[in-house]
């Protein structure tokens, strides 16, 4: 039979546990309680657009946490690898070939903005209208210039044109010597969507300011980097979002 010590021992050993043990669960109660839940609400973004585009182009967060995040978006991958273009949760790859690619989880990106869309405004434009019309007709229809926007432009394409980039080995260029090399694709007559953000002016670096789309055709063939466009019969959905997530490398 254990001795009295034994026993007192054993007592105080199991109050401590049980405390630890409660303050652990009291503590991730905390912790889950400060994260606000991901909606379509929230813009996930891994990474400052200016220190990414100064050549940070090491992957360091996977699709597959990133698909946690959001099912609609844009970035890159490892080593800037070509376009992504993330639409009904599917994300793709367009490489510098122009061949798209349906990413895996465990590929890495360098740079990403996510969200859940969740339309709040749509827009329709009979058109034919060209990119710099299309901006300003959605520009004219924002309901406010310090919001974030996820926008999604659905439509006949007459005209686009997009690009894409190679895959850089360290040391890495700048962005901006990049794409000096882009590959440029040209669309005649097609079905597609492009997926991108609005950022207002007073996030200047931490984004891209103005629109941001890429594009992917309904087909799954082709897109990359929207540079230019002719497109009628527009449809123009806008998910107006407030709430903002950043991860650094």
């Amino acid at each position: 039979m254990p001795s009295r010590n034994a026993l007192v021992f054993i007592g105080i050993s199991v109050i401590i546990l049980v405390s630890c043990a409660a303050i652990y669960a009291y503590w991730q109660l905390s912790a889950n309680a400060a994260m606000p839940a991901e909606s379509g609400e929230t813009l996930f973004q891994v990474a400052m657009f200016n220190v990414f585009s100064m050549g940070n182009f090491d992957g360091f967060f996977t699709f597959g946490e990133l698909a946690k995040h959001g099912d609609f978006g844009i970035g890159t991958f490892d080593g800037l690898d070509g376009e992504m273009v993330a639409l009904n949760g599917v994300f793709y790859q367009v490489p510098y070939s122009g061949q798209v690619l349906t990413a895996n989880y465990s590929m890495k990106t360098p740079y990403a903005t996510v969200t859940f869309f969740e339309p709040d405004q749509t827009i329709h434009i009979a058109g034919p209208v060209n990119y710099a019309e299309l901006q300003m007709r959605i520009d004219e229809s924002l309901p406010s210039d310090s919001a974030i926007y996820a926008v999604k432009v659905s439509g006949t394409f007459g005209y686009a044109k997009t690009r894409s980039v190679p895959a850089q080995t360290e040391p890495y260029p700048t962005l901006a010597e990049v794409v000096k090399n882009q590959s440029t694709f040209t669309f005649a007559n097609i079905s597609a969507t492009a997926v991108g953000f609005w950022f207002p002016r007073s996030m200047e670096g931490v984004d891209y300011v103005g629109f941001h789309l890429h594009l992917v055709t309904d087909d799954h063939l082709g897109g990359g980097h929207l540079l230019e466009c002719i497109v009628s019969n527009v449809t123009v959905e806008l998910d107006q979002t407030n709430r903002y997530t950043l991860v650094l490398p």
